[in-house]
């Protein structure tokens, strides 16, 4: 049962599932969602209050794709796409815009970090570019010219909830 406002610990009947998911967070969320994708009915997600009102909403808004292994970048980019299709599969629209990112290095160890990571990105299929520290403040003014070098990751490797 999916309600606009909690359900109060005495009007919920207890009944028996297949499948119970503890916690309505993005982990938990994303796991009835998917279960349910693939088949199964008797799915209940049990939240104290409403959907994503724990730690969840503090990271909501930024979805990047490059991580620090291959398998993370991999299950980023799924994300990324689970979420460029939702609003199509589900019909509820979700706000998602992909718009890239621009990651910056004031350091040696931040640049061979970001450096490593654009390999990664590259050697998933999504589109990373180091870039001199002008080239990053022709992409964003503000930024300051202390940086060592950047890198630019247009369009699918990032996104935004807007």
């Amino acid at each position: 049962m999916i309600t606009a406002s909690p359900i109060r610990p005495r009007e919920f009947s207890i009944r028996h599932h297949e499948v119970l998911i503890i916690g309505g967070g993005i982990a938990g969320s994303s796991l009835a969602f998917h279960l349910a994708k693939n088949g199964k009915k008797d799915v209940a997600v049990l939240e104290r209050h409403t959907l994503t009102s724990g730690t969840t909403w503090h990271a909501a808004g930024l979805i990047t794709q490059t991580r620090s292994t291959h398998t993370m970048t991999e299950m980023a980019k799924y994300t990324a796409e689970l979420y460029s299709s939702l609003e199509a599969e589900t019909g509820q629209a979700t706000g998602f815009k992909r718009n890239g990112t621009l990651g910056v290095a004031r350091t040696k160890d931040r640049l061979y970090e970001t450096a490593r990571t654009a390999s990664i990105a590259k050697s998933c299929g999504l589109e990373a570019h180091m870039i001199s520290p002008s080239e990053a403040k022709r992409l964003y003014p503000a930024l300051n010219e202390s940086i060592i070098e950047g890198v630019n990751r247009p369009g699918f490797s990032g996104g935004r909830f807007v």
